[in-house]
C-alpha cells in the first residue's frame, strides 16, 4: 500500500517519488516535525523542526543504500546549522544524504576504540 498523497508536498529523486510535509506530531508533545517518506514506504525520515536538532530519526526499512530494522534509528546529520524553517532545498538534501550518503553515526552509538 502507497503513501498518501493529498495535501503533501512531492519530491522526485533518482525516479523515486517521496511525500514531505511539516506537521504536529501527537506523540512528542506536539512538537514540530517534517516527515520524508517514499512512495513504497522502504525509507521513512523525521526532522525536529525549530528545535537546533542536529538529528534525524529514520523509521523505514532502508538507509544510506543499506538495508535497516525497520525500527526506530537517530542519526546525526551533516549540516552546518539546524533547520528553524523548512524549504524544499532542505528536504532535497536530506533525502540525498538518507539515500545516497555514506557513514552516518547513529545518535548514541560508542566508537570503537583501538
Amino acid at each position: 500500500m502507497g503513501v498518501f498523497g493529498r495535501g503533501r508536498r512531492k519530491l522526485r529523486y533518482k525516479g523515486t517519488k517521496f511525500f514531505w510535509w511539516v506537521g504536529a506530531d501527537g506523540d512528542d508533545c506536539d512538537k514540530i516535525y517534517l516527515n520524508i517518506v517514499s512512495e513504497d514506504k522502504s525509507v521513512i525520515l523525521s526532522y525536529k523542526v525549530g528545535d537546533g536538532s542536529f538529528v534525524v530519526i529514520s523509521k523505514g526499512r532502508r538507509f544510506q543504500g543499506h538495508k535497516s530494522s525497520g525500527k526506530r534509528e537517530v542519526y546525526g546529520i551533516p549540516f552546518k546549522e539546524p533547520l528553524m524553517i523548512v524549504t524544499p532545498r532542505d528536504v532535497e538534501r536530506i533525502v540525498e544524504w538518507a539515500v545516497d550518503g555514506r557513514g552516518a553515526v547513529p545518535k548514541g552509538a560508542k566508537p570503537h576504540l583501538k
